[in-house]
């Protein structure tokens, strides 16, 4: 999704779910739906959902809205009931000219049911979405249906028109939690909050099973990636904040701090290493996993420890792009930003940032596609003309996704056992604290 401002004034979101897709996910045992569904009573998101008949209680537990036809059988309003009786809304779109938009949508003349329902839907959120005409309150249509999230911007920049929000299941996870976090709420379920350190804590330590306390170098890292994981969602928030000066600021602020963390946890493996192998380097200028200052360092771990030296090896396109990053923004040139809005057939708007040649061969080394739903690469790689763009958030969510592997592997090969393993099965509150996390949090 492109950055648009639904979260700087948002006190409420108003989401519809897709409910064959919730139905899909949730009986293949996806987490993330089952723990956004849990949120269903949390008093900041209210859900309404496509109807489909479903034995699944967390999708039986949210209100479906159902058709009211006028005397010619097509639909007059949406009605959903709710607490206080059964609010109806009127639904102002004609049959032919959705089909016509399924039509263009599918690329063909004749149109089956199933496509012309599935596009049904995007008139649904209109509709929901017309009723919320102040800035408080926010409309998200959740759905995996790839049709509609690979068209999304072209609903928006066609017909129906507006600020319509397509979001995937992860991409309305990763939002209503940025939501929560703006509030001030560290949640684990619709209820259940947890203090701000207590939160990330637990997210470092899900995402880096291997990591034990009681050495300082290690924990020095687990508290630079905890550091990372809040600037990530401080740069979330601000791509859901719009495309202004502001936010574009305020961005690259956290981005340079994420840089230099992620920088820092390569020394401190690279220092942890040093010792653990017995390399001993009295000189730490030379004790670096980078092989353009640490060539000879790197030697000495092929000698001690071969799986360490490959597992370094097969990351050396991620490590050298971060320390590439490192250098910009510490002590070369910086980061030269710009803002970008596509006037084209399909508008959107983003905060980006100008890379070089280099930059973006590192990227592809790390394994960047293009996205399935954007118009820029997984990694946030956009090309206009000989301009290479990048957007910080998208770049940074993925890079730290891949430090996450790479850092926890690196762990475990230095010999450090699963501590998440053994404090699953542990009965105290800590363990409960943790089993209700991994199950119940939203975001990344």
């Amino acid at each position: 999704m492109d950055s648009r401002n639904i979260l700087s004034e948002t006190e409420k979101i108003e989401a519809l779910i897709d409910s064959n897709s919730f139905h899909s996910l949730v009986v293949g045992g996806n987490r993330v739906a089952s723990a956004i569904l849990g949120f269903n009573d949390s008093r900041l998101v209210d859900f309404v959902r496509t109807p489909l008949a479903t034995n699944l209680p967390e999708l039986q537990a949210v209100p479906e809205y159902t058709f009211e036809l006028d005397a010619s059988s097509w639909i007059k309003c949406l009605s959903i009931s709710v607490a206080y009786g059964t609010k109806r809304t009127f639904f102002g779109y004609r049959w032919e000219d959705i089909a016509a938009i399924t039509q263009a949508i599918f690329g063909k003349a004749v149109i089956s049911e199933q496509e012309f329902e599935r596009v049904l839907l995007v008139f649904v959120q209109a509709t929901l979405s017309m009723v919320n005409i102040n800035k408080k309150t926010v409309n998200i249509f959740v759905t995996n249906e790839s049709t509609l999230l690979k068209k999304r911007l072209w609903f928006e920049s066609h017909f129906p028109g507006g600020t319509l929000n397509i979001m995937s299941v992860e991409e309305a996870g990763v939002f209503i939690d940025l939501f929560l976090k703006k509030q001030g709420k560290y949640r684990v379920s619709a209820f259940a909050s947890l203090n701000k350190g207590y939160w990330y804590l637990l997210s470092m330590r899900l995402k880096l099973p291997h990591y034990n306390v009681g050495d300082q170098m290690l924990e020095a890292l687990s508290q630079r990636f905890e550091f990372i994981l809040m600037a990530l969602d401080e740069m979330g928030i601000q791509f859901y904040s719009g495309t202004n000066n502001d936010t574009m600021d305020n961005t690259l602020y956290h981005f340079n701090y994420l840089i230099t963390l992620m920088t820092g946890i390569f020394d401190n493996l690279a220092l942890k290493t040093n010792s653990q192998l017995g390399i001993n380097y009295a000189d730490l200028r030379r004790v670096c996993i980078n092989n353009n200052a640490g060539k000879e360092f790197l030697r000495e771990i092929r000698e001690r420890n071969q799986p360490i030296r490959d597992h370094i090896a097969s990351y050396m396109g991620f490590i050298n792009l971060i320390y590439e990053f490192r250098e910009l923004v510490v002590h070369r040139e910086g980061l030269v930003n710009t803002g970008f809005e596509n006037r084209g057939d399909v508008r959107w708007r983003a905060n980006f940032i100008r890379i070089n040649m280099e930059i973006h061969d590192r990227l592809r080394t790390c394994g960047d596609t293009p996205s399935q739903f954007d118009p820029f690469t997984e990694w946030g790689f956009y090309q206009m003309g000989g301009f290479l763009l990048l957007d910080p958030y998208h770049f940074a969510f993925e890079a730290t996704m891949k430090l996450t592997t790479f850092v926890d592997k690196y762990l475990e090969l230095l010999g450090y056992p699963s501590f998440i393993a053994s404090a699953r099965n542990r009965r105290d509150n800590f363990a409960d604290t943790l089993n209700g996390f991994e199950r119940g949090h939203l975001g990344f």
